[in-house]
């Protein structure tokens, strides 16, 4: 029998074509959920251990598939070595079996974007998805409801501001640290009102959400790209007129927003406590998270080879605190430090690991030889992993969703360039 020609400019072609993309960018949807994003994460790593047993030497053909394999280790064998000690035992090995997921998944998104048109789908379709959710946030802000029908006021929900998030108030720390996806296809616009336009939804609403983590998240994200820009951009004038016109309709947006939103003018005020030398008044704008910090420190100095498990903080948090402290009697799941964390729940291996993570993830950037293309990718990741975040659980199932997302795709943009050089004698030969 003849088999069945499909056209290459027909939309089932495009959608054989750039499938994978779908998954890999349902993930970024489903954040909106509790849970929805595990799913595609959940398919990803079915079909990318599918593939390396089908070709085992992918690992020893590819250097860029084995510095990822090789980088997920650094954080993944000292939660494996932490679980003798863990102090509850099932719930620590119901983060460290599944966590294999994101390896398997990762190795799908690296092979799937293997070229620079999917690479340009995945950001482009985040930038619509950011800017969707960012417009629909404003929506419910100023109208009092969302597209979707969610009210900002609602008595189910304390914090206000949820947008497609509902009931959960993650709508800031998503898209702060998918900011860098927003500036990469604002900016390639090349019109200053288009880049205006897509960036100052994203700041407003994380600033209106009032999640402090987040700010530093953008504020990170906003630096290292600015740094990017003055380096690579062949237009210094045009981009110093840029960096002020957009800097003044920021402070100007922040402004008005902090004289009629009492919210956001508490938060403010809060916060500049972080520059005070008094313990109440510091405590008082890190969201009292003081006792937390010297609790995980506590914990830390208890139990420093291999630490007391992930996800342990909260059977141990009485056991190490004061009664005195704001939290005693409610608990924490987690310390809010992303340092912290890690050493308290896996010791001095698991800091080990993160230096080392660290380390490989400068050298591979250091032996770039196109670091202009990459850096964009480079950027959301080392925010993610900056050790002072103090938002999500670092080993939660969310934010390590979000990490190994956003190294899959930094990976595949290393491969990419790496390709793109591979005959040409400039490229740094570096071997991770």
């Amino acid at each position: 029998m003849n088999s069945i020609t499909i056209p290459e400019d027909s939309p089932l072609s495009f959608f054989q074509k750039y499938a994978g993309c779908v998954l890999i960018l349902l993930t970024i949807i489903g954040f909106i959920s509790k849970s929805w994003y595990n799913y595609p994460v959940a398919v990803m790593a079915i079909i990318g251990a599918y593939r390396l047993l089908k070709n085992p030497q992918l690992l020893q053909q590819d250097k860029l598939v084995r510095f990822f394999v090789f980088s997920f280790l650094c954080l993944w064998l000292p939660l494996l070595l932490s679980l003798p000690d863990a102090v509850n035992p099932g719930h620590s090995s119901q983060t460290i079996f599944p966590y294999l997921r994101f390896l398997f998944a990762g190795i799908f998104i690296i092979l799937e974007v293997h070229d620079q048109n999917k690479l340009k789908v995945v950001v482009t379709s985040v930038f619509a998805i950011v800017t969707f959710w960012c417009l629909d946030g404003m929506l419910q802000f100023f109208i009092g409801r969302d597209i979707f029908g969610f009210a900002y006021h609602d008595p189910d929900v304390t914090h206000g501001l949820t947008g497609a998030f509902y009931p959960r108030y993650a709508i800031s720390h998503i898209c702060s640290i998918l900011f860098c996806f927003v500036l990469l296809y604002s900016l390639h616009r090349k019109r200053w009102w288009a880049i205006i336009s897509t960036i100052l939804p994203l700041i407003f609403i994380t600033f209106i959400a009032g999640k402090r983590a987040a700010w530093v998240m953008l504020v990170l994200s906003g630096i290292g790209y600015l740094l990017l820009l003055s380096v690579y951009s062949k237009f210094k004038k045009r981009l110093i007129l840029m960096v002020f016109l957009v800097t003044a309709l920021i402070g100007l947006m922040l402004t008005v927003t902090i004289f009629f939103h009492e919210p956001s003018k508490i938060k403010v005020t809060n916060t500049l406590g972080l520059f005070s030398l008094n313990y109440q008044t510091f405590n008082k704008a890190t969201s009292l998270r003081l006792p937390l910090w010297k609790t995980a420190y506590r914990i830390f100095d208890s139990n420093r080879i291999n630490g007391i498990g992930p996800r342990g903080y909260r059977y141990v948090y009485q056991d190490y605190s004061s009664p005195e402290d704001y939290y005693y009697k409610l608990g924490q799941t987690h310390p809010h430090l992303l340092i912290l964390e890690l050493m308290a729940e896996t010791g001095l291996i698991g800091l080990g690991g993160y230096l080392l993570f660290v380390i490989v993830l400068i050298q591979s950037i250091i032996c770039t030889a196109n670091k202009q293309k990459v850096l964009p990718f480079f950027i959301p990741v080392a925010v993610a992993l900056f050790p002072l975040n103090a938002h999500m659980a670092f080993y939660g199932s969310v934010w390590s969703t979000m990490i190994w997302w956003l190294f899959a795709i930094y990976v595949a943009s290393l491969r990419i360039q790496h390709n793109s050089y591979a005959d040409k004698p400039m490229v740094n030969k570096c071997e991770f």
